[in-house]
């Protein structure tokens, strides 16, 4: 398992490909029953998790799921999908686990999403239920949106759930610890929903063997322990904030800090300070704003910072490095993939690159018209999903190769470059045109990050190319000379170029282009 203690020598894997190929074999897994062998591992009195309110051991975390998933069974007979709308906390993962251990599918909406929105992802999942929490609702002022969602779902209240718990069914939660007892389910899955699709909401079909595996193809590449103590603020309706920050620690020995907001760039550094955290995992966004709050001091215990999700900015990278010190490390990955395809670890990096592909995953590079370095990802592995569930379509498996939708480079060595996602050219005059190049053009030219380009129709040329900035000095005649001086293609000077105060952003940290596109479309 996970080493004790960190070493300074040189970095090798826990296990040879064969071995690492046969631990994370499918074989329907359920992962309260790898929770119940990690407690009888690492020990019960182990404290394992914390929030902003109290830390739990796990005995105290599996005695909690044992006795709320006695209460759940017969309020939530006959579903197989049940929502979950709750915040980083104890309760959401005693939720989750509860659910495991029914054998029932946590489908986890995403509370930053509008009304129609989460009830497209009620109906695409066919969600009869939703759990939630009165006090989380009031704090995020939140109440008047599940209200609204009442009336098409159920909602139970995890607080009325906890009231009716009355001597018998803690006596029975016990006598389940003190028996090891396991859950004997056939369906073992998680739906979690894609962010910023064009039309309706995809679900994404995780099996536990899927997360089971990539924990392990990540626990192959970096080097923690036991002693190391994770701080999660990344929801876990982001795959990344499940899995990666949730999941692996708790599986695996080591502690866990859940918050509930990723945006609260004040806060955290100085909690990281405080509670001794050793690794961290954030977008290049909420990085960002972390730096700018952060004094010199608040992450010196860090060891690991991964960044993901989106491309992680020069000026991120330089800033985190002159201030503190310490070296970001980029992955890439998907919802679809559980999430982690490909990672830089301290002993395997190339600077603008998102790592070598992790263990077992296997790549291939289509070419793509138009495109004349790197083509199109599609990768296959055992941590890739089941399938989707399509709004009225219901479930539509895997195929073989999962195309990521993304143009690379896959060098000598095995690293990865993304040049761009397919999604983020437009065609401009029959011309393929990287809206990701646009948007590193105006930023070399201004010398600041804070650009955002989309495409839209265009009668004359099929598409044109828009340019939003926050930067109010940046003008559109310095930026098409720029282009034209470094003697680039005319057709990566857009359209236009609109000011906008603020970036719209995603719950999972990422800048929302489909509404920055539809913005666009009313210019």
């Amino acid at each position: 398992m996970t080493r004790k203690a960190f070493s300074n020598t040189r970095y090798e894997p826990l296990y040879t490909l064969a071995e690492l190929a046969k631990k994370t074999a499918p074989i329907n897994r359920n992962l309260f029953n790898v929770l119940v062998d990690a407690a009888d591992e690492f020990g019960y009195g182990k404290k394992i998790i914390e929030d902003i309110e109290r830390s739990i051991s796990y005995k105290d975390l599996l005695l909690a799921t044992y006795v709320l998933s006695g209460k759940l069974e017969p309020l939530l007979k006959g579903q197989q999908n049940i929502g979950i709308f709750l915040p980083n906390s104890i309760g959401h993962v005693v939720t989750l686990f509860s659910l495991f251990k029914l054998g029932k599918t946590p489908a986890i909406l995403n509370f930053s999403m509008g009304e129609a929105n989460l009830r497209d992802c009620g109906e695409t999942a066919g969600l009869r239920t939703i759990l939630t929490s009165r006090k989380f609702l009031e704090k995020a002022n939140l109440e008047a949106l599940m209200e609204s969602l009442s009336a098409a779902f159920e909602v139970i209240y995890l607080e009325d759930v906890r009231e009716k718990v009355n001597v018998i069914d803690k006596v029975k939660g016990l006598i389940s610890f003190k028996l090891k007892r396991k859950a004997t389910t056939s369906v073992n899955e998680v739906v979690l929903f894609t962010s910023g699709s064009e039309s309706k909401p995809k679900g994404v079909i995780l099996t536990h063997d899927n997360i089971f595996a990539n924990l392990h193809q990540a626990l192959n590449v970096i080097d923690l322990t036991l002693e190391d103590r994770f701080f999660n603020p990344l929801p876990m309706f982001h795959s990344f904030g499940l899995t990666v920050g949730t999941m692996l620690p708790l599986l695996n020995g080591m502690y866990v800090i859940a918050y509930p907001s990723p945006l609260h760039y004040k806060e955290i550094p100085e909690l990281i300070r405080e509670r001794k955290a050793t690794a961290l995992f954030g977008t290049s966004t909420f990085l960002e704003g972390y730096e700018k709050y952060a004094g010199s001091d608040d992450f010196r215990t860090l060891r690991y910072v991964i960044a993901g999700a989106e491309r992680l900015k020069e000026q991120v990278i330089t800033k985190w490095e002159a201030k503190f010190r310490i070296n970001l490390l980029e992955g890439y990955g998907t919802t679809e993939a559980a999430p982690i395809l490909s990672l830089n670890t301290p002993t395997h990096q190339k600077k603008g690159s998102v790592g070598r592909l992790l263990p077992l995953v296997e790549a291939r590079i289509e070419p793509v018209e138009g495109i004349s370095e790197g083509g199109k990802l599609l990768v296959k592995g055992p941590n890739l999903m089941k399938g989707y569930l399509l709004h009225n379509q219901g479930f539509i498996p895997r195929e073989e190769w999962y195309d990521t939708g993304d143009v690379v480079t896959l060098d000598e060595e095995g690293y990865v470059t993304i040049q761009a996602r397919l999604k983020r050219f437009a065609k401009v005059a029959g011309e393929m045109i990287s809206l990701n190049q646009v948007e590193q053009m105006a930023a070399k030219c201004f010398g600041s990050p804070g650009f955002f380009a989309v495409s839209v129709p265009d009668e004359r040329r099929g598409e044109k190319v828009i340019l939003f900035t926050t930067l109010e000095e940046a003008e559109e005649k310095e930026l098409a000379q720029y282009i034209r001086t470094a003697k680039q293609s005319n057709l990566l000077i857009p359209q236009k170029m609109l000011h906008i105060e603020e970036v719209p952003v995603l719950g999972s940290g990422k800048t929302d282009y489909v509404t920055l596109t539809e913005l666009a479309k009313g210019k």
